[in-house]
């Protein structure tokens, strides 16, 4: 009966994991609310995922605070040079399949600029609040430090692109997923990135 109740039994401990996805997920959808605050939550997301899951260095909720805490000025200056990028990416998209005249022979090559544009900015994005959970940088060197990633490690870059917009679009359209797909997504995004921080971490 002790065995059971041991927190490293092998039922205790996936539910612990599942425990601290749900809780990770409703953290960061509440601070996301706001939207400027969208940025510094993402980056205490990533963060807790790698020092609170993975390595298990302390509680997914005092690591998510902490880092919102110390990234919230310079994440929230990034979210609104991110938003502006988006914004513009969204005007180029809207110019290209709306606008542009639909019968001419360059109006399919347009739309495909305009999707794998929206892809590489979603790459992007998918750098941005990791390199600010990890590098004390400003909001101008963060953006171009993870389009150089972006750039750099496109395979991985278009992995966790993929697989953030599965996760974002399950959740705004089934609302349960929100519960679990934020802190799943990031979690899997660690595996990804860790080897590259890792390199530049021993570099420095």
């Amino acid at each position: 009966m002790r065995s059971f109740f041991n927190a490293d039994n092998w039922l205790w401990e996936p539910l612990g994991w599942l425990g601290d996805l749900v809780t990770l997920s409703l953290l960061w959808v509440l601070f996301s609310v706001p939207v400027l605050t969208l940025g510094p939550a993402s980056a205490a997301l990533y963060d807790a995922a790698v020092h609170g899951m993975r390595r298990k260095e302390e509680t997914v909720i005092a690591r998510f605070f902490s880092t919102f805490r110390r990234e919230l000025k310079t994440g929230v200056l990034a979210t609104l040079l991110c938003a502006a990028l988006v914004a513009a990416a969204a005007v180029l998209f809207y110019l290209a399949v709306s606008l542009l005249p639909a019968h001419g022979s360059s109006w399919p090559l347009y739309t495909i600029a305009a999707y794998l544009l929206g892809f590489f900015l979603l790459c992007v994005l998918c750098w941005v609040w990791p390199v600010l959970s990890r590098f004390a940088m400003g909001p101008c060197a963060l953006l171009g430090v993870s389009v150089r990633l972006a750039f750099g490690r496109i395979l991985r870059s278009a992995a966790m692109a993929l697989m953030w917009g599965a996760a974002l679009y399950a959740g705004l359209r089934y609302i349960a997923p929100l519960f679990v797909c934020p802190a799943l997504a990031a979690y899997l995004s660690t595996f990804l990135i860790e080897p590259v921080f890792r390199r530049y971490e021993e570099a420095g």
